[in-house]
């Protein structure tokens, strides 16, 4: 369906995802050529071989630094005294860092003040249900985009939310345009360089808060969580960091996390388990119709990927594919991997419609999930009810309380 020749196109779906009324982008525009248009001039910037030495892996470099600073500074745990923290809020915090340091040139503050600037994840939580309603029942969005509806939308004179992050994103935007300074080698250079105007850089910068912060905090936070209530997959981690820790960079480089074969199957195990997306995605049958799995599909149909579904299919995954097990990636052969993989990347869209920041999700998550383990160890304060989540488009989580404590590896 994805198929870069495939004549299916977007669906309804995807019209959830436009910011201004009226006005398209990379995620809502469902005319082929102008979707295609769009990619070609963004596709640059989120390439790491275009960015390699200078571009997005220095800034998740600093920001993964400022996350283990705020740790160490305010959240460690000794025998005598308990520092809870929210990984949830801070999984957040790091990735709108990231997203800022990557996408603008610097970080919002999220981790260096600690806490939620703008009510950011408040609103956030509030408006991810709305976003969902809209997406399976698209008239809405039209409704609510007109007058006077639409004065309730978020503007960039707004001081909190939405609002306020649009408004940073036009004023950063603006600044780089007016400095007209085409030395400098990071991603909104890259759009600039490639045909992006002023509009197109402000919505582009915005998309990458909402969909690039929400995806891989979740992600990240949902590895941790399964990584600390399975004792075999947290020992047989450990025991990879540790052969390899006086040997890598600090923090590890992104090259040397694909030598890990462990840690790659923790990310994949955890990506199966918990897709950090669950907005349906809908795809317009061609005008023709066409013919799945031996049923014919007329044309104007709407197919969505349930990726939970995907994730914990028996089918794909066998009897045990509710269980995290990163094993599974490293025994299954040739052939059964290669299906394995072509499953997962699902999560992640296909072909004309794949997503653009895979390549800094998946270096993010990986630098982190080394990083992290590396120095401490994680325990859960509510055994009963660990974390809290809410699906929407996109996955929230809150109250995912842990201590956290320095691990002397000495005495493990």
């Amino acid at each position: 369906m994805s198929a870069v020749r495939s004549t299916y196109t977007k669906g309804d779906f995807y019209s959830s995802g436009r910011i201004v009324p009226g006005v398209d982008n990379v995620v809502s525009e469902r005319d082929e050529a102008k979707h295609k248009f769009m990619r070609a001039k963004m596709a640059p910037g989120y390439s790491y071989k275009e960015n390699e030495g200078f571009g997005f892996e220095a800034g998740i470099d600093r920001q993964l630094l400022n996350f283990i600073s705020l740790i160490d500074r305010k959240y460690l745990s000794t025998t005598s005294e308990s520092r809870p923290l929210d990984l949830a809020e801070k999984t957040q915090f790091f990735a709108l860092d990231v997203v800022g340091d990557v996408s603008f040139g610097e970080p919002f503050g999220y981790l260096t003040k600690d806490e939620d600037l703008f009510q950011y994840n408040e609103i956030n939580a509030s408006s991810l249900p709305v976003m969902n309603v809209v997406s399976v029942y698209p008239w809405l969005g039209r409704v609510v985009h007109r007058w006077p509806l639409s004065l309730l939308l978020p503007r960039e004179e707004d001081q909190v939310g939405f609002g306020r992050l649009m408004g940073f994103a036009r004023h950063f935007v603006r600044k780089r345009l007016a400095e007209g300074i085409t030395t400098r080698k990071d991603m909104m250079q890259m759009h600039i360089s490639n045909g992006m105007n002023e509009e197109e850089l402000i919505q582009q910068a915005f998309i990458s808060i909402i969909a690039g912060s929400n995806t891989t905090a979740h992600a990240l936070r949902m590895i941790i969580l399964s990584l600390i209530t399975n004792p075999n997959a947290y020992r047989s981690l450990i025991a990879e960091i540790r052969k390899v820790t006086s040997s890598v960079s600090n923090p590890i480089s992104w090259a040397q996390t694909q030598t890990l074969p462990y840690l790659q199957a923790v990310v994949r195990e955890g990506l199966r388990t918990w897709p950090p997306v669950a907005g349906l995605g809908f795809k317009q049958v061609p005008p023709e119709g066409d013919t799945i799995n031996g049923f014919f599909v007329p044309g104007g149909t709407q197919v969505g990927q349930g990726f939970y579904a995907v994730g914990r299919s028996r089918l794909v995954w066998g009897d045990d594919a509710d269980v995290f097990r990163p094993e599974r990636w490293l025994l299954a052969g040739e052939d059964r991997l290669r299906d394995m993989v072509a499953a997962l990347d699902t999560h992640f869209g296909h072909g004309k419609y794949s997503c653009l920041g895979k390549p800094i999700a998946l270096m993010e998550i990986h630098k982190a999930v080394f990083e992290l383990f590396k120095r401490y160890d994680f325990a859960i304060l509510n055994a009963e009810r660990p974390i809290k989540t809410q699906t929407s488009v996109f996955l929230f989580a809150s109250d995912f309380w842990v201590t956290i404590t320095q691990r002397d590896d000495e005495e493990n």
